[in-house]
């Protein structure tokens, strides 16, 4: 698939002052969920599907790990699944994992809120997120 074509636009600034991420909005909604997904996911070298957006996470696991992803300064666009039920089943298909957040980087799952966690505090989390051999 190319990756030419973004159908998402940055829904106004960051999330808030301080925030580095951003929710996308979606601007083609005609694609099956899974395209949808697809696109999502190649829309941003760091993505996170969670509950809720940066600035008003809806589960603690999202904001724990906006927080962590906050810490590090990385950029990154995110999708609130609450706000589409198709796109939250479709997620969890694609990842093959059944909980939200996912973390996505450069297109492939790093995990959810444990993971990210664990990645943090054995050092591996930040020179993922920037591109870099730990």
């Amino acid at each position: 698939m190319s990756h030419e074509f973004n159908p998402f636009r940055l829904a106004g600034d960051p999330a808030g002052p301080g925030f580095q991420g951003a929710p996308v909005v979606e601007t083609d909604r005609s694609a099956p969920a899974l395209e949808r997904v697809e696109r999502m996911i190649a829309s941003s070298e760091v993505f996170l599907f969670m509950k809720g957006v940066p600035d008003q996470p809806r589960c603690g696991f999202s904001a724990n790990t906006v927080a962590v992803l906050e810490s590090i300064g990385v950029p990154y666009a995110t999708f609130d699944v609450l706000s589409d039920e198709a796109i939250r089943d479709a997620a969890k298909r694609r990842a093959g994992w059944p909980t939200f957040p996912q973390l996505w980087v450069r297109g492939e799952l790093v995990g959810g809120n444990d993971i990210v966690v664990e990645m943090l505090h054995a050092g591996e989390l930040e020179p993922l997120l920037r591109g870099r051999a730990s």
